[in-house]
């Protein structure tokens, strides 16, 4: 005859792995949405840039299309940065949230490495 109630320790257990589980899939769903975000920035900083490309020459400061243009580049490429720094900050969360687990391709490397090149040092030395 069992005097205690199994279904009570494992009830309290279980409650604090299911708030375990819910923070990590916040955490996941913030990555996603993230990724299509750089996705989408990526898109309109492409289309932006080939806009530009294709005003007619000269391509300097003379020509205003031009500058207009491209200026909407920058603020487009720009944008794509802060949703990299975005991503790359809600992957490194999401890391320290699960040491060990392989629960996002493309999360598990080394932070800040989808900017490197970007932050204006030179990596070679």
């Amino acid at each position: 005859m069992m005097h205690l109630s199994p279904i009570e320790e494992f009830a309290s257990h279980h409650a604090c792995e299911a708030d375990e589980l819910e923070r990590h899939r916040g955490k996941f769903l913030r990555v996603e949405r993230l990724r299509s975000k750089v996705q989408a920035a990526k898109r309109a900083a492409a289309e932006s840039l080939s806009r530009a490309n294709e005003t007619p020459e000269p391509h300097d400061g003379s020509n205003m299309i031009f500058v207009a243009l491209f200026d909407t580049h920058c603020r487009d490429r720009e944008a794509l940065f802060e949703a990299m720094r975005e991503l790359d900050e809600a992957c490194g969360e999401l890391h320290v949230m699960t040491p060990g687990m392989k629960a996002i391709e493309g999360c598990m490397r080394s932070p800040s490495e989808h900017l490197r090149g970007l932050g204006g040092i030179d990596e070679r030395v």
